[in-house]
């Protein structure tokens, strides 16, 4: 077995032919139960939502029917769920689930069964939105710095950001020159959306630049825009990559520094808040998903790495500190707390293969036995030794360092002959010159001997 090779700790299939993003998988206590355990949300663009708690009897062991919390077909194509204080009123943990064109907030709800069977959950509509442009992707925060609540952006397809404070719309917003949506992050530290245009460069938008700028009712600016009424929005700084980035994530594990987090087709970057390019590394096969997580090591963040040649690297800042495969190639990775165990690595491939895993390898089941220690007496072994080489040394002498012993020949041949040459040569050989070749002819049988020394029985 190989060493870097992802421990597979708990694994499923979801469903059949369905399709899934990197925006399909979130981790969270959507249920709101307290114990600091995360569940598994997956969203397929097939419309079915499910929630997952695993909890294998031991490490391996495939999906059981109690593993799987919820299932529920929501008909329409699921573009990414998330889970936060989406509800006004509560600080409770909602899930919001995006959709092509709605987007709805959700309760996850628990009951306690009275039978083997275990708890009933539940998912309760809490409020939706009808979207009047289709939507790509939506990101939530605690936009203008408010307190005890999350608000949600979404991004339509023709570079909108729609802005929903919980049950309410805000505004709507166009970024200006957007040809094609992007990946879309939000910074509480800067209080800015961070994206990727289509000019193939990071962008910043203050929140509150969007805020005050002059409402998007129509795609072409108008006239009276043109004159110099309202605000345009302008961007706050820019960062040309030359690339198209695939996702963005935005960092934050103390109060003094935020880092945002790109990763592009070939290059992984790393940003200050002003779009300075604090490290970037470039990347030898064609990523697929990241990650950016909390590092052991002061003033350094590790980095999960998917590829398309089904491995999960992880880099502290720009080295690698691990390399391990996968059977899938991930489309989305999340790090979480399953089962009491903190750390685990779920990933999600586009045809649905679900797996936890961690990293390292399984401890070995051999154990050596005890070895009975015993005090070593040195006169004894002394003497033991200077006896074996005596021992030794009396048989070299008597029968050296080869033994050799005489042992007298079964059969003894013996012949007689003549101690002059024939004249002319006997030799059959006469392409040789048999001329030239001497010979010597024993005539008489009485000539050759033999004795034997054991008994020989006649052969009829």
């Amino acid at each position: 077995m190989s060493l870097f090779k992802a421990r597979d700790w708990w694994s499923t299939v979801l469903g059949e032919k369905e399709e899934f993003d990197q925006g399909c998988l979130c981790l969270a206590d959507v249920d709101n139960s307290g114990n600091g355990q995360d569940k598994i949300i997956v969203g397929s663009f097939m419309g079915y939502l499910r929630i997952f708690n695993p909890r294998p009897v031991k490490t391996g062991d495939g999906a059981q029917a109690e593993d799987l919390l919820l299932e529920v077909h929501l008909r329409d194509p699921v573009l990414q769920v998330q889970v936060g204080k989406f509800v006004s009123g509560t600080e409770m943990l909602h899930l919001a689930v995006l959709h092509s064109r709605k987007l709805c907030v959700y309760s996850v709800s628990g009951t306690l069964g009275n039978v083997e069977h275990g708890n009933q959950y539940q998912i309760k509509l809490m409020y939706e939105h009808n979207l009047q442009r289709t939507a790509c992707n939506m990101t939530y925060g605690t936009f203008g710095g408010v307190k005890g609540r999350d608000l949600i952006c979404i991004q339509s397809m023709d570079g909108m950001l729609m802005v929903f404070e919980q049950e309410s719309y805000a505004f709507g917003r166009f970024l200006p020159g957007s040809l094609l949506p992007g990946p879309l992050a939000y910074s509480s530290r800067t209080d800015s959306f961070i994206t990727v245009s289509s000019c193939r460069q990071v962008e910043s938008y203050k929140y509150q630049v969007l805020a005050f700028a002059t409402d998007a009712d129509k795609r072409q600016e108008t006239e009276q825009q043109k004159l110099g009424s309202g605000k345009r929005l302008v961007v706050d700084w820019t960062l040309n990559i030359g690339e198209q980035a695939l996702d963005i994530c935005i960092v934050s594990f103390n109060q003094s520094a935020s880092s945002i987090f790109v990763l592009g087709e070939r290059n992984f970057f790393c940003l200050k808040d002003n779009g300075q390019i604090r490290f970037m590394k470039k990347l030898d096969c064609s990523p697929s998903s990241f990650l950016p997580y909390c590092s052991v090591s002061e003033g350094t963040i590790n980095t999960l790495i998917g590829n398309h040649n089904k491995m999960l690297h992880v880099y502290q800042d720009v080295t690698l500190k691990w390399a391990t495969q996968l059977p899938h190639v991930p489309v989305a990775v999340r790090v979480g707390c399953l089962h009491d165990l903190k750390g685990v690595i779920v990933t999600l491939s586009d045809d649905g293969h679900l797996q936890c895993s961690y990293l390292g390898t399984d401890p070995s089941l051999f154990q050596a036995p005890k070895v009975e220690s015993r005090e070593l007496n040195y006169d004894e072994l002394d003497k033991e030794l200077k006896e074996l080489q005596k021992l030794i040394k009396d048989v070299n002498k008597l029968q050296g360092v080869w033994p050799m012993t005489e042992k007298e020949d079964d059969l003894k041949v013996s012949a007689l002959v003549s101690s002059n040459f024939d004249s002319v040569s006997q030799a059959p050989d006469a392409e040789v010159g048999a001329d030239l070749v001497p010979s010597v002819t024993v005539k008489q049988p009485r000539y050759i001997t033999m004795q034997v020394s054991i008994i020989i029985n006649p052969v009829n």
